[in-house]
């Protein structure tokens, strides 16, 4: 059993985790650990808002974050109560840039390769919708229910707030068909540029709410 709830500060080491076992697969050590929570902090402190499901030992098995498109941001009337997360950004740049993580040599090409995918998102694609769905990820042993139940709060959220639309970007090496049996409509797929066969996605979910 698990309990979606809002994201807290104290969730970041947690986060760090479920982002490491949704997108790794290689050993890690206590400096890779370092890193994931700092970055799981920058990701989900930038966004309008965020969920976790905590389990009943109290465990954070995964998490999910919105960001506001541009457009929809200046139509709201209450502003989003989000810490600031520029200090911590620029912390974890400079650090990460200056190589102070010391990061092991199985996790860096990982990352290498999980950064090369995260810069095909095209902005021109987000800047043009309501809500963007930024991250969804979950523990191998807790995936049965869990991401339904994180996605469910989240368009809860969407449509309370008077969200039109909401795009994610994702890719075949993902869950990508979890997207397509929830409603979500590809409107974009375009080949890696490392000549692989894979590709990268943006899905499209339409609330069916009238433009303000």
């Amino acid at each position: 059993m698990f309990t979606i709830r809002p994201y807290r500060e104290e969730d970041t080491e947690g986060c760090g985790r479920c982002f490491y076992e949704g997108f790794f697969t290689c050993p890690i050590n206590e400096n890779d650990r370092i890193f994931l929570r700092d970055y799981a902090q920058v990701l989900i402190e930038k966004c309008s808002f965020a969920y976790v499901a905590e389990a009943s030992d109290h465990q954070i098995v995964g998490f999910i974050s919105g960001n506001y498109g541009k457009r929809f941001r200046s139509m709201k009337t209450d502003p989003d109560q989000c810490k600031k997360h520029y200090v911590a950004w620029c912390r974890m740049f400079l650090k990460f840039y200056l190589k102070r993580y010391r990061l092991s040599d199985a996790f860096q090409k990982q990352l290498d390769g999980f950064i090369l995918q995260a810069r095909e998102r095209e902005e021109t694609f987000f800047d043009g919708c309501d809500l963007e769905l930024v991250a969804l990820t979950s523990r191998r042993d807790y995936r049965k229910g869990l991401g339904t139940a994180l996605v469910s709060r989240f368009m809860d959220r969407a449509v309370a707030d008077g969200v039109r639309n909401v795009r994610l970007l994702t890719n075949t090496l993902a869950s990508w068909e979890f997207y397509e049996k929830r409603g979500f409509t590809k409107i974009l797929e375009k080949p890696f540029p490392d000549g692989s066969e894979e590709k990268t996605i943006i899905y499209e979910y339409c609330t069916g709410q009238r433009e303000k």
